[in-house]
């Protein structure tokens, strides 16, 4: 399918109809994910409202891809999203079910589960370098599934975790699923701007909160938090890479909109916040679309 060399802010008539048969069948099956997404990363910007007009009726809360464009907290990427994609949830009505499978086939659901993944590691590791009690502070906690499933899978585990969410049905979800383990929690509903720590701790995490940041804000937080990490502590943020493969699909169909950062971003970020070029790596999970810059404490 081609879209002509001008164009009119029209669909063709060939994808309209390859559109609605979609809609017919509760989104594409697999043999059609590549047809569809060719559709969507060559859609022409005066293209997107009538594109969004013929699926319209998937953009709804019963789908994972209307979930991100109707935003009903207020936020795309919400504490609600975050979780189902942590748990590869699937719509089982047959009007929805193929749009949540083809979302969770997307790369982008992968990285965020894989970087869960890699935070899991992160306090495995933590566990196993550090003796007594070991402090994490996570910005932008959302769900704290990750946490549910780390203090879950090791009883015993020394971390006390402080989560910090400005968005209160975020912190009532995370103490809800959380509530065999709140004795190692503590919860902050606040911005992550305002937040004032009170102690220092051994690791900063924050998975999913700095790509929403422009680059000063991104700096400012740097600054603000690394003069609360421990003796031997790191502050590890994650951010969505420049090579994320699902990009336009997130705007185009959830309305969720990044700022994507190479690797050199993320260290010029870094460096601009006056960490030293030896204390500053970058790593990745798996696909390389979910990257980690990595600060050690001075």
């Amino acid at each position: 399918m081609t879209h002509p060399l001008v164009s009119s802010g029209q669909l063709p008539d060939d994808e309209r109809e390859f559109l609605r048969a979609l809609i017919k069948k509760g989104g594409p099956e697999p043999r059609e994910y590549k047809e569809f997404t060719a559709i969507v990363n060559n859609l022409e910007d005066d293209e997107m409202n009538a594109f969004r007009e013929v699926i319209k009726e998937s953009l709804n809360e019963n789908t994972l891809i209307g979930h991100g464009f109707v935003k009903p907290f207020g936020y795309p990427g919400d504490f609600s999203i975050i979780h189902n994609i942590y748990r590869i949830y699937v719509n089982p009505d047959r009007r929805y079910t193929n749009w949540d499978r083809f979302f969770q086939d997307q790369a982008g659901a992968h990285a965020v589960r894989n970087r869960k993944d890699y935070f899991l590691r992160c306090c495995r590791e933590l566990e196993k370098k550090r003796t007594g009690e070991i402090k994490v502070l996570i910005l932008g906690s959302g769900p704290a599934t990750d946490v549910h499933e780390y203090l879950g899978s090791n009883p015993g585990s020394r971390i006390h975790f402080d989560l910090v969410d400005f968005d209160q049905n975020a912190i009532d979800f995370a103490r809800s699923q959380n509530s065999p383990f709140n004795s190692s929690i503590d919860y902050f509903r606040i911005n992550v701007l305002r937040f004032k720590p009170y102690l220092w701790y051994d690791l900063i995490w924050s998975a999913g909160l700095f790509d929403y940041f422009k680059d000063r804000h991104f700096v400012y937080m740097i600054n603000k938090y690394y003069r609360y990490l421990a003796e031997g502590g790191e502050y590890i943020i994650g951010n969505f890479s420049t090579s994320n493969p699902t990009r336009r699909l997130m705007e185009v169909l959830s309305d969720w909109y990044l700022n994507h950062r190479s690797k050199n971003d993320l260290i010029r970020l870094a460096l601009e916040a006056e960490a030293g070029e030896d204390q500053v790596k970058v790593e990745m999970e798996e696909l390389g679309v979910n990257l980690f810059l990595r600060i050690k404490a001075a």
